[in-house]
C-alpha cells in the first residue's frame, strides 16, 4: 500500500499555493520554486488493483476501462478539492520519451479510450506487448491555485488488438481524382509486417495525397470521420515534399510525393512514418489492359480490369466465383505476358492474415475459393489481392 506524499510549495505558516492555468498543465512544467521535502499525510492512500500488474488486452477490454487502482482520501485543508487525477507514462525502454496523459477517475478508473492513445502515441498499431512506466498524480486546488500530488509509480503492461481491418489506401491528387472510386487504390502489405503497407506507380509531384483505412469507406465517409484518415505529420508547408515524414493518425495534412517519377510509397504503422523509393526502372513496361481469365469463364473469355491510377499500373476488378476455381492475370488478352504463382498451382487463402500475393511471370495457375471478391493487381510489382467483397 503506498501512501501519498504531497509537495508542498508553502510559506512559513499556512499554505502557499502554486498558481495554475485552466489546463491544469503545470505538472508538465519545471517547478518554479524550490520544493520542499515531501510531506506525508496520514490517511491518504493509492493502492495498485490486481490488473495493474497483469497485461491488459485492448481487444478484450471493454469501452468503460478497467480499474487500476483505489484511493483513499485523507483530509485536505479547507476549501481544497481533488483534481485531474491522472498517470504521466512512457516507455520503459524509451526513458527519454515526453510523457503521454492518462486520465483516471476518482475510483481509480482508465478507459479503453486513454489506454489506446497511450499506446499509440508511442508505437502504433502492432499487436505487441508495450511496457510503460507511470506515475500516478493529482491536483489539490482551491480557486485558481493548485499543489501536486504525488500517488505513487506503476508499471503497465499494454497490447494493443489486432488492426481491425487491415486494408489500406491511397487517395488523392498523386492517384485518382475520383473520390468514390478511392477503395481501389488499395495498398500491398509487407509479406513481413503486418503494419507495414506500400503502393507503387508514377506519382504526381504536385497532387496531395492521404491513406485511408477500410473503414473510413465503410462507416466514416459520409460522417467525415478523419479517425480513420493518415496525414502527414511534418510541421511544414503544404507541399512539403520530403522522401521521408510522420505520419499522424486523424490528421487532414496531405502527403505530396518527391519529384513526378515511379516511387513505392511505404507507411510504416508501427513507427508512423513514411517513406518514398524511387524505382531504378523508371520506363517499366505498359499495357493496354490487365485482365482475369480462368476455370470460371473457361478459360476462353477475359474479364477486364479498370485502371485505377493516372499512370495505368493498377488495376481493380469486381469478380464473383461461383465456386472454386482457377485463374490467372495477364496483359493485352494474351499469353506472352501473365502471372501467377511463382511454382506449381497454389492455393490462394482469402483470410485476414493472408489475402495477397506477389505473382510471377508464367506463374502457375491461382486457386481462389467461391465468394465475391474486390480484385487488385499491380503490373509493376505483381503483387495481386483477392479481398472479399461484403456486397
Amino acid at each position: 500500500m503506498k501512501k501519498l506524499s504531497l509537495y508542498l510549495l508553502f510559506a512559513v505558516a499556512g499554505w502557499s499555493l502554486t498558481a495554475c492555468d485552466e489546463s491544469f498543465n503545470d505538472y508538465q512544467q519545471p517547478t518554479v520554486f524550490p520544493q520542499e521535502d515531501p510531506i506525508v499525510i496520514e490517511g491518504f492512500e493509492a493502492t495498485p488493483t490486481a490488473a495493474a500488474s497483469e497485461n491488459i488486452d485492448l481487444a478484450t477490454l471493454a469501452d468503460e476501462g478497467l480499474q487500476l487502482f483505489t484511493l483513499k482520501m485523507g483530509k485536505l485543508p479547507e476549501g481544497m478539492v481533488i483534481e485531474n487525477i491522472r498517470l504521466e507514462a512512457w516507455p520503459a525502454d524509451k526513458s527519454e520519451s515526453v510523457a503521454t496523459n492518462v486520465e483516471a477517475s476518482e475510483d481509480g478508473k482508465v478507459t479503453k479510450a486513454e489506454l489506446v492513445n497511450l499506446v499509440y502515441s508511442f508505437y502504433g498499431k502492432k499487436s505487441t506487448e508495450r511496457t510503460f512506466t507511470a506515475k500516478l498524480f493529482a491536483d489539490a486546488v482551491k480557486g485558481a491555485e493548485s499543489v501536486l500530488i504525488t500517488l505513487g509509480d506503476f508499471t503497465l503492461k499494454i497490447t494493443p488488438e489486432e488492426v481491425e481491418n487491415p486494408y489500406y489506401y491511397v487517395y488523392g491528387n498523386a492517384t485518382s481524382s475520383k473520390k468514390e472510386e478511392a477503395y481501389k487504390t488499395i495498398m500491398t502489405p509487407d509479406p513481413s509486417s503486418d503494419v507495414i503497407f506500400t503502393y507503387t506507380t508514377k506519382f504526381v509531384s504536385s497532387g496531395d495525397m492521404k491513406v485511408w483505412n477500410s473503414k473510413y469507406w465503410q462507416e466514416g465517409h459520409e460522417s467525415g470521420d478523419f479517425s480513420m484518415l493518415y496525414g502527414s505529420g511534418e510541421e511544414k508547408p503544404s507541399s512539403y515534399k520530403g522522401e521521408t515524414g510522420k505520419l499522424e493518425q486523424g490528421r487532414n495534412a496531405s502527403i505530396f510525393s518527391p519529384t513526378k517519377e515511379y516511387y513505392t510509397f511505404t507507411i510504416d504503422l508501427e513507427s508512423l512514418t513514411y517513406r518514398w523509393v524511387k524505382l531504378d526502372n523508371q520506363n517499366p513496361a505498359s499495357y493496354s489492359v490487365i485482365s482475369l481469365i480462368g476455370g470460371f469463364n473457361s478459360w476462353t473469355g477475359d474479364v477486364d480490369m479498370q485502371a485505377v491510377d493516372k499512370a495505368k499500373h493498377n488495376w481493380y476488378a469486381k469478380l464473383t466465383l461461383t465456386e472454386q476455381t482457377e485463374l490467372k492475370f495477364r496483359a493485352d488478352h494474351d499469353w506472352a505476358v501473365n502471372w501467377g504463382f511463382g511454382g506449381a498451382t497454389g492455393d490462394w487463402t482469402v483470410n485476414d492474415d493472408i489475402w495477397a500475393q506477389t505473382l510471377s511471370q508464367d506463374g502457375g495457375n491461382i486457386v481462389v475459393p467461391a465468394g465475391t471478391y474486390h480484385v487488385y493487381f499491380c503490373d509493376i510489382t505483381g503483387a495481386g489481392h483477392f479481398v472479399p467483397a461484403d456486397n
